[in-house]
């Protein structure tokens, strides 16, 4: 069995969470910039870190008890039967609630995304309703990985107890358990992510770089799915026998990458300043060579057969900065705007 001592493991499990709490920290003052008060998305991002921090917490006191197991199934011979037992059941005790909290990490970090697509879909009918479906279905996939982890030792009080759940039938419901949890996160994580890829297909006023920028913002949830099915590798093993502390640092992880995960989509605002600054640098060149062209300097436009298309004919020389501008604007009308700086 692959040990980690407790000082890395300490370290490894606060590491995590200073970065994800050092993304919401940028993320916010972005939003800040562009927001006059925080919306939903928001406050489900600042939920997410909250039971982040409260799962860091609970591991750290778990460590003790946690150490005390791992030396047991190194082959520690047991001296005191009851210290195993109250080792064990504490233990327990305090894995319920990081599961539990471990899932709340993931549900908030979808329903950030779930609430931006809110104000993305607000003026589109069917898009409106397919996304109540989808929350409604996210909602009770949460409350199903609640009753199914409370049931996996049959009845929930069991789960706490010593050597309550080593029958065939509680590790047949304690797999279950993990099965439908992980299948259940990466479906959902799936629909979250197909959800506006129609609408961003039938966008016909952006370019095709610009549609995959887009993609690639809803595509960021392939990485929260790939740290949960790693994760669940370390609960369904063969022996029963569970690497518990590789189980803690992939679930520190995968939480603390969902965070992270929530809050990239408001760094876009980078990408979108970025491509702003050479649209205009562009009009402006394109409104020199217009006046040039205006004042007789003919000798260079006879060769300057695309300025002519770029400038609008006979257009006055703003119209080419509104031109440049069209396609951000139509983007906003979909709720683009929103994209770049929320979550």
């Amino acid at each position: 069995m692959v040990s980690v001592d407790h000082q890395s493991l300490l370290a490894l499990t606060w590491t995590a969470f200073s970065i994800a709490f050092l993304f919401v920290i940028l993320r916010t003052a972005i939003r800040l910039r562009v927001a006059t008060r925080p919306t939903a998305d928001d406050y489900w991002i600042t939920i997410a870190l909250a039971a982040l921090l409260t799962l860091c917490t609970l591991e750290t006191i778990q460590h003790p008890s946690l150490y005390s197991m791992t030396a047991i199934m190194e082959g520690r011979p047991v001296t005191d039967l009851n210290k195993l037992i109250s080792d064990t059941e504490e233990y327990l005790k305090y894995e319920f609630a990081i599961i539990i909290l471990f899932w709340s990490v993931l549900w908030s970090v979808k329903a950030g995304f779930l609430a931006l697509y809110f104000k993305f879909f607000r003026e589109l009918t069917h898009y409106r309703r397919a996304w109540y479906v989808l929350a409604v279905f996210t909602f009770l996939a949460y409350v199903g990985c609640v009753i199914t982890l409370s049931l996996s030792c049959g009845t929930p009080g069991k789960f706490f107890e010593f050597a309550q759940c080593g029958k065939p039938e509680q590790i047949w419901a304690s797999n279950l358990s993990v099965y439908y949890s992980t299948s259940i996160d990466v479906f959902t994580d799936l629909c979250i992510m197909a959800m506006p890829l129609r609408l961003i297909y039938n966008v016909k006023q952006i370019s095709m770089k610009q549609k995959l920028g887009l993609v690639c913002v809803f595509s960021l949830c392939f990485v929260m799915i790939a740290f949960s099915i790693v994760r669940a590798k370390q609960v369904l093993v063969p022996q029963h026998f569970v690497n518990l502390t590789l189980l803690m640092i992939w679930s520190t992880l995968t939480a603390s990458i969902s965070v992270i995960v929530g809050s990239l989509p408001a760094f876009k605002i980078f990408l979108t300043n970025r491509a702003s600054t050479k649209r205009t640098r562009n009009a402006s060149a394109n409104q020199s060579g217009h006046r040039q062209l205006s004042n007789g300097n003919a000798s260079f436009h006879t060769k300057s057969v695309p300025l002519s298309p770029l400038a609008g004919g006979t257009a006055s020389p703003g119209r080419s900065v509104n031109t440049s501008d069209s396609q951000e604007k139509i983007l906003q009308s979909h709720g683009a705007h929103d994209i770049g700086f929320a979550m």
